[in-house]
């Protein structure tokens, strides 16, 4: 699995999140933020690819932050008139409320019957769905390894191969 590092708001658009595999473990990395725009460190987890259950994407729209962008937004057109620098600051603002309200989530369902939420920019929609695809070949990958009536049919074909080509041998000599 490759590296997919992606961003979690327009506001921090310098902080990524990043979701990678490092041998048997599917390793998350999201920046955590205070009002959504100031960096204050990041959560880390590591999850057993084993303990996955299921991956799934949705989209979702954060009605309150919407509420409030949209509020914003029109507070920032008021004031342009009144003082242009402040009204476009507030409009700016308000109109990246506006686009955070709308994510896309990656959920992981684990074995235990809980979920991890990653959360992706609207934008990055592309990114939280090659990361649910490359998971799931994980997942299907590791249930075939552990699939023992697979395994046996494998060796039985692989077994009836080489008393094919022994047989061969034999018989060209």
């Amino acid at each position: 699995m490759e590296t997919i590092k992606f961003m979690t708001s327009l506001l921090t658009f310098y902080l990524k999140g990043e979701i990678k595999q490092e041998q048997n473990f599917i390793r998350l990395k999201c920046p955590n933020t205070i009002l959504t725009f100031i960096p204050l460190g990041s959560h880390k987890e590591s999850i057993p690819i084993n303990q996955i259950a299921s991956v799934e994407t949705s989209f979702k729209l954060i009605f309150k932050n919407f509420i409030i962008g949209v509020i914003a937004a029109i507070i920032g057109l008021v004031l342009l008139g009144s003082s242009p620098l402040a009204g476009l600051l507030v409009l700016a603002l308000g109109a990246l409320i506006v686009i955070n309200s709308f994510q896309t989530v990656l959920v992981l369902n684990t074995t235990s019957g809980s979920a991890l939420f990653v959360f992706f920019l609207i934008f990055e929609k592309s990114k939280a769905e090659q990361a649910a695809d490359q998971i799931n070949r994980l997942i299907s990958n590791r249930l075939d390894d552990t699939n023992n009536r697979q395994q046996t049919d494998r060796m039985i074909q692989h077994s009836d191969m080489m008393t094919e080509r022994i047989v061969d041998a034999i018989n060209k000599k």
